[in-house]
C-alpha cells in the first residue's frame, strides 16, 4: 500500500543478501591466501632441509662422481627454490591488484 502511493521504502542494498555478506567473503579469501602462504613457507622448509642434507652429503662424499650429481642436485633444489619464490611473488602481485580493484568497486559503490 505505501509503495502504490509513492511512500515505500527505499532501496539500501542492490542485492538481496545485504552488505554483511561481503565481510564474509573477506574471511574466507584471507583463510585461503593464509592457507598459501604457509603452503610456500612449507615448500622453502623443506628445500632447505634437502640443501642442508645435499650439501653434508658433499662433503662426505667419496668419488667425483658422487660429489658431481649431489652437486647437480644441489643446483637442482636451488633452482625449485626460486620458482617457489617466483610463485610466490606472481601471486602477491595478484593478490594485491584484486585488493586494488575490489577497493576501487566499493568505493564506486559507496558513490552510488
Amino acid at each position: 500500500e505505501r509503495a502504490a502511493q509513492g511512500h515505500g521504502d527505499h532501496v539500501v542494498h542492490k542485492d538481496e543478501i545485504g552488505h554483511l555478506s561481503k565481510m564474509v567473503g573477506n574471511f574466507e579469501v584471507g583463510m585461503e591466501e593464509e592457507d598459501k602462504t604457509a603452503e610456500y613457507s612449507q615448500k622453502r622448509s623443506q628445500i632447505l632441509e634437502n640443501v642442508k642434507s645435499l650439501r653434508e652429503l658433499i662433503k662426505e662424499s667419496s668419488s667425483d662422481t658422487e660429489r658431481e650429481a649431489l652437486e647437480r642436485a644441489l643446483i637442482l633444489e636451488i633452482c625449485f627454490m626460486e620458482k617457489v619464490n617466483k610463485e610466490q611473488e606472481e601471486h602477491d602481485h595478484i593478490r594485491a591488484t584484486l585488493t586494488i580493484d575490489k577497493s576501487l568497486d566499493m568505493e564506486a559503490q559507496d558513490e552510488e
